[in-house]
C-alpha cells in the first residue's frame, strides 16, 4: 500500500500550503556620479499604497514630505557621514539632514528604478 503525502493545513479555508513572503531589500551604489562610493539598502517589498504615495511625492516635487515618508519607511542602512566623520542615521530625519539635497532625490529615484524592475 503505497503512503499518502502529508496534506497540507487549510489557510484562510483553502487546502494549500502557507507561503511566506519576505520583505526583499536593493543594494544601490553611485558610480559614475558625485557621490561614487555611497552605498543604500532600500527596502524593496511595500503595498502598493506606500509606492503609489511615494511617486506622488515626486511627481508633485514634495521634497519634505517625499523624504520624511522614504527614510522612515524604506531606508534600511547606508554608509553616509557627516562633514565631522559622524553617521548620518538611515531614517526621515537623515534623508532631511543630508547637505546635498539632489542626492536625496538620487537616492529615491533609484529606489523607484529597483521596485519598478527598471
Amino acid at each position: 500500500m503505497a503512503k499518502s503525502a502529508k496534506r497540507p493545513a487549510p489557510v484562510n479555508g483553502f487546502k494549500v500550503a502557507a507561503f511566506p513572503v519576505f520583505n526583499r531589500t536593493a543594494h544601490l551604489t553611485f558610480e559614475g556620479t558625485p557621490w561614487e562610493g555611497a552605498e543604500v539598502v532600500v527596502r524593496l517589498g511595500i503595498s502598493i499604497n506606500v509606492y503609489l504615495e511615494i511617486k506622488r511625492l515626486v511627481d508633485t516635487n514634495d521634497p519634505i514630505e517625499l523624504t520624511q515618508v522614504f527614510g522612515s519607511s524604506m531606508l534600511v542602512a547606508w554608509n553616509l557621514i557627516d562633514e565631522e566623520g559622524k553617521a548620518i542615521p538611515a531614517t526621515g530625519e537623515g534623508v532631511k539632514s543630508l547637505p546635498d539635497m539632489s542626492l536625496a532625490l538620487r537616492i529615491v529615484n533609484l529606489w523607484l528604478e529597483a521596485v519598478a524592475g527598471v
